[in-house]
């Protein structure tokens, strides 16, 4: 018997198989990584735009900025505004495949159905590497996934920093408990969201477990609420179970050094001189920029300190874009942060994507792929959503029908 599954189901889960491809890869360096990823979102987006026989009712709201930050590179490059072509060349095509991340997951979750199954598989991608990240990280020191060997000792799955690890959960975790608050029965259906809070404390990320605890915090504001929800004394329980679920996981996954690591005195110890550094680099040419990707070249000119370790980016996302794309290229960024705002708030399974800009400030969440690939997927669904279809009941509309 054959099984044929429906195209807005299939289409869903290719783009998150394609996504979950990027971040189960995020630890190589070989570009042939990202170049596969680049290649299979291109043909998504291409095929996805062959078929529309008409301009979408749904206009893209954000595609002004998304499409000029996929272009900037080329523009330099065009221009003779680069240090580094290579390096331009590759940070170019990785942005013009983030503008495609969002335009396929805007064409490809147009329907309720598509919408919701992507958002349940978010959630699940997210429970899943927040298990592995933590079996690995105590199993395997210096070992990525068990198997490849690592210059760092604490690998977190795919991940071979703590901080792009709870930058993924930040993405995943508001879905999770959104699911779980809205659709959940029993206590089984506070198990994700628990164990993907979990894994983000245990992590020791500072600013990744003060904004998962934000965003929970603010999940469950929001949901009790909502007019859409009920009486919000139904949310008691779920919550209560979710909350005791999350504290237990996460003593077991050791979240005691996150307590060490906020002791700490100095927070920014390094970080605030690699930001001076990076003020410096602005300062000299702060239109155009060095040239996207090419930081890491241009750094040591303008370095304070000599830290013993190379540093590839300024540990601060809107430093770095200014800084190798001009002013204009970070205000792209900024508008569409600020666009974000309204509508990450009314899903709520959205405001991911607020804590990943605001971790932007103190990290580098968007230059990996396996990070920045799952911001622009959930951006081109919330630029989906509607106001005929209300953003907060896609996902029991998408069970229902």
């Amino acid at each position: 018997m054959r099984i044929k599954l429906t195209p807005r189901i299939d289409k869903g889960t290719v783009v998150t198989l394609l996504a979950l491809s990027a971040t189960g890869m995020v630890w190589s360096r070989d570009p042939l990584w990202v170049w596969g990823y680049e290649i299979g979102i291109f043909i998504l987006a291409g095929l996805e735009c062959l078929k529309l026989r008409s301009i979408p009712r749904t206009a893209f709201p954000v595609a002004a900025p998304i499409l000029g930050i996929g272009l900037w590179g080329f523009i330099q490059l065009a221009a003779g505004a680069t240090v580094y072509r290579w390096a331009t060349v590759n940070a170019s095509l990785q942005n013009l495949a983030l503008a495609a991340t969002a335009l396929a997951a805007f064409l490809m979750l147009r329907r309720p159905q598509g919408h919701a199954a992507f958002l349940r598989g978010v959630a699940w991608a997210g429970l899943a590497v927040s298990i592995v990240g933590v079996l690995a990280y105590w199993t395997s020191p210096g070992k990525i996934l068990w198997i490849y060997p690592s210059v760092y000792p604490d690998n977190w799955g795919p991940f071979p920093s703590r901080n792009n690890f709870a930058q993924f959960l930040e993405l995943c975790f508001p879905v999770a408990l959104y699911e779980t608050m809205h659709n959940g029965r029993g206590w089984i259906a506070s198990i994700p969201p628990a164990v993907i809070l979990g894994a983000g404390l245990a992590s020791a990320s500072r600013a990744g477990a003060l904004l998962m605890v934000a965003e929970a915090i603010a999940v469950v504001s929001m949901m009790r609420a909502d007019p859409v929800r009920g009486k919000p004394g139904g949310l008691r329980a779920p919550v209560l179970v979710f909350a005791g679920g999350a504290v237990a996981f996460a003593a077991l996954a050791g979240a005691g050094t996150l307590v060490h690591r906020l002791a700490e005195p100095d927070p920014l110890q390094v970080r605030r001189e690699i930001f001076r550094s990076a003020a410096a680099m602005i300062a000299q040419r702060p239109w155009f920029g060095y040239g996207l990707g090419t930081f890491a070249t241009v750094y040591p000119e303008f370095a304070e300190f000599d830290s013993g370790a190379s540093v590839e980016h300024a540990h601060n996302d809107w430093l770095e874009w200014t800084a190798e794309g001009g002013i204009g290229y970070a205000a792209m960024w900024v508008s569409i942060a600020v666009w974000a705002v309204r509508p990450a708030l009314r899903s709520i399974w959205g405001i991911g994507i607020l804590a990943v800009f605001l971790h932007a400030l103190v990290d580098y969440p968007f230059a990996r792929l396996g990070v920045s690939g799952w911001a622009f997927l959930l951006i081109g669904a919330l630029a989906q959503a509607t106001e005929k279809t209300h953003p907060r009941e896609l996902l029991s509309k998408g069970r229902s029908l």
